[in-house]
């Protein structure tokens, strides 16, 4: 990844995040039940999207069994679970620390930006504080979503390290990641375990985390091709 890149998609995302964080700062609380035309009492058109957003969800999904199991992919232990012994293997097949090294430092990454902020802002789950908006209050964990994050610096690093730059494999893997944190995402919001906003915000730091990580270790040359199996020498 170029270094112009890796600034636009940052600042791209941090923009992103500086947007959801004050919107969040700045939500009025109550939502009426009945219909009042967006705005008509001051509040924003992402508050109306996000209370509405969960109201919908309310409505449409009444066995919420099939979600629960979905959403459940975006959970930082289940991911860790399944790339973990991947990782591991290739490890000792190829005799480097490289790939677990790698995952490691984006596990850690993104964990301390989407968990310094979860701590900082204290935004309540849609399920805690139904009908009113998620308050601010200390110890609660809903902005941002760590189930976004996860799914999308994680497995964005495992489609990154076992495929090559301008393959179909790469554009494969990156669609797969794709489809993962749309159903992640998806379902987390029609189990009502995030507003549309926390999983917004969980996606762009999962992003951040990813291609920060991504352009460090291609510049200290741990990238897939670097760390390859090589064939051994022959001699005549």
């Amino acid at each position: 990844m170029s270094a112009r890149r890796l600034i636009t998609t940052v600042a791209a995302m941090t923009v992103i995040i500086a947007l959801l964080t004050q919107f969040v700062f700045m939500q009025h609380g109550f939502v009426h039940e009945i219909y009042v035309r967006p705005q008509s009492d001051g509040r924003s058109w992402l508050e109306w999207f996000d209370w509405y957003s969960i109201r919908s969800a309310r409505r449409l999904v009444h066995n919420k069994k099939f979600f629960e199991i979905t959403a459940i992919f975006g959970l930082r232990g289940t991911v860790i679970s399944i790339c973990l012994p991947i990782l591991a293997w290739v490890s000792w097949r190829r005799r480097t620390w490289a790939p677990i090294a790698g995952f490691i430092i984006v596990l850690l990454f993104e964990t301390g930006l989407a968990g310094s902020m979860k701590m900082s802002m204290g935004r309540e789950f849609p399920w805690q504080s139904w009908p009113r908006m998620g308050a601010l209050r200390t110890g609660e964990l809903a902005f941002p979503s760590g189930h976004a994050t996860n799914v999308v610096a994680l497995l964005g690093y495992m489609a990154w390290y076992f495929t090559k730059a301008g393959t179909a494999m790469r554009k494969v893997a990156w669609g797969l990641v794709t489809a993962a944190s749309i159903t992640v995402s998806i379902s987390s919001w029609l189990i009502r375990t995030h507003w549309p906003t926390d999983l917004a915000a969980g996606t762009a730091y999962g992003v951040i985390a990813l291609v920060t990580v991504i352009a460090l270790l291609s510049a200290m040359g741990l990238n897939p091709s670097a760390t390859a199996p090589h064939s051994p020498a022959t001699h005549p």
